[in-house]
């Protein structure tokens, strides 16, 4: 989109806000009050001293919300992307990374993650939740969460409420089609087993996304096709009128085709400057690309492009494993390409109120999960490229291929416990333990290169042991005036125990097994003052930690190979880093509750921060290699604004709107991937990657009857993401994206019909880009990776309630 069609659309909607406050000041409307968590404690929203996006279930269904990126779209300072960094890069569903306040760290997904997103208050990690339907809040935290909710909540997190069974038997179906043989289908049932006492739901989903951009190598073939079938039950049982219990369970899988994705590259003539960058053996790399990169329409054919053939060779590589290559689980989990996943969810709570107003809690939680890519990690087609290395040896392929197998599994528990006093007193507290244990096999990725089959990358076992205690106390100095104080001191007991090298050999048994315990006090203080009925100023001061952890090549890598790695300060361990975060805050309620705003204002210190840089380094037989590996040089200062509001105009009319500047600058920072984009370590004084620094959205949704018990409703929702860097050098940019969403329908209580427009004005800007290795040549970080954008899609979906 323009932007001259983009000032457009926020213009539009923004001229309606005069008229929405004379319309809304006449009536006896008001807006819905929405109930958090955040802090172990239910609160209303506009008074909690946190800064938080929350969604009900109204307005889930309001947006047609299904993913973590419709969630992404409107809120400010919280960006996702399904792509990982560093020289990997892939568009799919592999891991999922969250970015907050525009903080973007290295390694963060999986057990390393930065952000976290939770079910029902328990951990999820790797943050694949299966979608929203059952969902009655969505609550966004942004800043150190690491008090309440623990590890991995350093820079942020994502709760996911699930709605409770109710006492009266019902249902709901819905369905719908859009372009591309897109579809989407779910049925929920509940009802009470015992009246009053033991309710249950029983739910199902299914959704197809297809795919869009066809594959320029294999016409028949389209990347971006993504399939989630879900199953999940929940039970509420409440014994007596103090003690409930909630369960939840869920199984969900993933299949889904080759990803959207398409790579710029140097040697294919893609770039269009030279900004003096090198490779590893100090030759001219064939320039960069400066300023923004096209966007997904304007790419030529052949660059979105991929080899996925799988024929009776390569499928006995990959999915037959011929060659007995190190793999985690049976290979045949997935024999077609694209990414396969199933995972487990489930949790059961427990409460239990006294007499005396103290309540306690336990919150058990259980999730696991594992999945395999194949993909094609030259990012394009290579048969056009001769394989010089065919001749040197058996069963290699005769032009320059990739395709290779990424296996990943990892499963964890949780336990927390925690007694709170009565809530009505001017004096209160929580106290708490809370025990997770992470654990992972390792990963393996194997699969047919230029040099024939081979193993790519070493295995690794990873456990994690974080027991924990937390608390907070809180006090009214008057009613208007609180104090809050909390914080959580954890253990987090880290052991990485090698199992095969990366030369796919059982690691000598005489290995030592990597541990380290990093202790961490993130405490978390605020004073509130509630000058109005649900209005609220605020100041915060929060602190998070994200552990350390180890260069695990570097336990099997011989002398020379450290030394190698040492000379761009890669030694074997890394420490924890840390976030600092100040707030200032205000929550106002306007229009006799007709109106609020949300706006928070932050600087945030991040120090210590863990860099992963690609390091080349030249093997005890001559070869040349590169690999990732983590430094603590990272230093940045992050400071921003987010603003949110909404308006009841009348009660067929309302408007909402957010606002995010996330501004970061960095003030140290060894760069290796800098040097092989403009021959310089240094970036001090850039802009983190990956995270636009400004964000906004605007909708507007207008109901009347139309005749009987229907409404008609029309809903616009447009939302911006502005430009992003792809790398530390701060050379190349994504395009800002603009996105207007349309729908327009009939509907009752019991029943919806409606027609819908994603993407109305074909903007095709990339979502997310990031600088990867050149598999064609093998010379460095010599490409730009990105994932292609949804084009527009024309459906129909309807529900009913029953």
């Amino acid at each position: 989109m323009t932007k001259s069609k983009s000032l457009l659309c926020g213009a539009a909607l923004i001229a309606l806000m005069p008229e929405a406050i004379t319309l809304a000041q006449a009536q006896d409307v008001r807006l819905e009050e929405i109930v958090v968590t955040a802090r172990k404690r239910e609160e209303s929203l506009m008074e909690v001293p946190l800064a938080i996006t929350a969604f009900s279930a109204k307005d889930i269904d309001a947006r047609a919300m299904k993913t973590m990126n419709d969630v992404s779209a409107f809120t400010p300072s919280f960006h996702f992307v399904n792509q990982t960094g560093g020289g990997s890069g892939r568009a799919d569903r592999s891991f999922n990374t969250l970015v907050f306040r525009g903080l973007f760290l290295s390694g963060n997904f999986g057990i390393n993650a930065g952000g976290q997103a939770f079910l029902d208050g328990s951990p999820v990690i790797g943050a694949q939740v299966a979608g929203l339907s059952d969902i009655e809040r969505v609550e966004v935290l942004k800043g150190p969460q690491s008090a309440y909710f623990g590890r991995s909540t350093f820079a942020g997190a994502i709760n996911f409420v699930t709605r409770e069974p109710g006492n009266e038997f019902r249902g709901r179906v819905s369905g719908g089609y859009s372009s591309y043989n897109s579809n989407e289908a779910a049925l929920s049932l509940e009802g009470p087993i015992v009246e009053d006492k033991f309710a249950v739901r029983v739910s199902g989903s299914h959704d197809t996304q297809g795919g869009m951009w066809v594959n320029a190598a294999n016409r028949n073939e389209k990347f971006g096709k993504r399939e989630t079938n879900s199953i999940s039950g929940q039970f509420v049982a409440t014994p007596s009128d103090s003690l409930k219990i909630k369960g939840f369970i869920n199984f969900f899988e993933n299949d889904d085709g080759p990803p959207a994705q398409a790579a710029l590259k140097g040697v294919a003539g893609d770039f269009n400057c030279d900004r003096g960058g090198r490779s590893a053996a100090g030759a001219p790399r064939g320039g960069y690309f400066c300023g923004v990169i096209p966007d997904s329409d304007e790419l030529p054919a052949r660059i979105i492009s991929s080899n996925y053939l799988l024929n009776s060779f390569t499928y006995g590589i990959l999915v037959e494993n011929r060659f007995n290559l190190p793999v985690i689980f049976d290979p045949a989990f997935r024999k077609s390409a694209g990414l396969g996943r199933e995972a487990w969810q489930g949790d059961i709570r427990i409460d239990y109120d006294f007499a005396d107003g103290y309540s306690f809690s336990s919150l058990t939680a259980y999730h696991r999960e594992k999945s395999m890519s194949i993909i094609d990690l030259s990012f394009r087609d290579g048969q056009d490229r001769p394989n010089a290395l065919a001749a040197l040896g058996p069963n290699r392929p005769a032009f320059v291929w990739w395709l290779l197998a990424v296996q990943g599994q990892q499963k964890d528990f949780s336990q927390e416990l925690r007694v709170s006093s009565p809530a009505d007193q001017p004096l209160r507290w929580t106290f708490g333990g809370n025990y997770l244990a992470g654990r992972s096999p390792g990963g393996s990725v194997y699969g047919l290169s230029v040099l024939g089959p081979g193993f790519f990358a070493a295995i690794t076992q990873q456990k994690i042991d974080t027991p924990a205690v937390f608390g907070g106390v809180y006090y009214d100095f008057t009613p208007e005036l609180t104090l809050s104080a909390e914080a959580r001191y954890q253990w987090d007991k880290i052991k990485q125990i090698p199992k095969i090298g990366a030369n796919g050999q059982p690691v000598p048994a005489t290995t030592p097994t990597l541990q380290e315990t990093f202790k961490s006090f993130s405490p978390r203080v605020s004073l509130d003052y509630k000058f109005a009925e649900n209005s609220t100023l605020y100041a915060l001061f929060s602190r998070g930690y994200r552990p350390g952890g180890f260069n695990a090549i570097l336990a099997t890598s011989p002398p020379s190979v450290v030394a190698q790695f040492a000379a761009f300060g890669a030694t074997l361990a890394y420490d924890q880093e840390k976030l600092d975060n100040f707030e200032l805050g205000a929550k106002v309620t306007w229009l006799d509750g007709r109106a609020q705003t949300r706006l928070t204002g932050y600087y945030m210190a991040y120090r210590k921060g863990q860099v992963g840089n690609s390091i080349p380094f030249t093997n005890p037989d001559g070869s040349l290699n590169l690999a990732t590996a983590t430094v603590n040089t990272g230093k940045t200062n992050l400071k921003g604004l987010e603003l949110e509001g909404e308006i009841v105009v009348t009660e067929n009319f309302q408007v909402q709107g957010t606002f995010g500047l996330n501004d970061t600058e960095i003030k140290s920072f060894f760069c290796n991937d800098c040097k092989f984009v403009y021959n310089s370590f240094d970036s001090t004084g850039n802009s983190l990657p990956s995270a636009p620094k400004w964000k906004w959205s605007l909708s507007a949704e207008y109901a009347a009857p139309v005749f009987g018990d229907y409404e008609g409703f029309t809903r616009v929702d447009y939302s911006h993401q502005g430009k992003y860097f792809v790398d530390y050098s701060n050379v190349a940019q994504g395009g800002a994206q603009d996105i207007v969403n349309l729908r327009i329908g009939l509907r009752t209580d019991e029943l919806s019909i409606e027609g819908f427009v994603t993407n109305l004005l074909k903007d095709y800007s990339p979502p997310s880009a990031v600088i990867g290795n050149d598999l064609f040549t093998f010379a460095g970080t010599n490409e730009i990776r990105y994932s292609l954008a949804s084009k527009r899609q024309i459906g129909v979906r309807a529900r009913y309630n029953f």
